[in-house]
């Protein structure tokens, strides 16, 4: 897949969805948004503005993997890390 070398951003949470992050294309209004998005992430906060290129190093993803969602989708969302329920519970120990 294609993009472009620099790509800028802008990054939302809202209070609705703890711990989940909205990428999109820097300016774009919600107006605009990818369809569903505006209904789904309504309040949002802008969290961060900034340019990605596919060296820079991000928390949770590559920049590569947002780039290109963003190109093929118009928008990346980055969901709260997964716990396995076998995480959550505690086999007793055996006496």
């Amino acid at each position: 897949m294609t993009f472009p070398a620099a790509m800028d951003v802008e990054i939302f949470k809202t209070a609705r969805r703890p711990d989940t992050f909205l990428f999109l294309p820097q300016g774009l209004p919600p107006s605009e948004w990818p369809d569903g998005l505006e209904e789904i992430f309504m309040p949002a906060e802008k969290v961060l503005s900034l340019t990605l290129t596919a060296e820079q190093h991000l928390a949770a993803q590559t920049a590569t993997r947002v780039m290109e969602e963003i190109v093929a989708k118009g928008y990346f969302l980055q969901m709260p890390p997964q716990t396995s329920p076998a995480a959550d519970v505690t086999e007793p120990t055996p006496c």
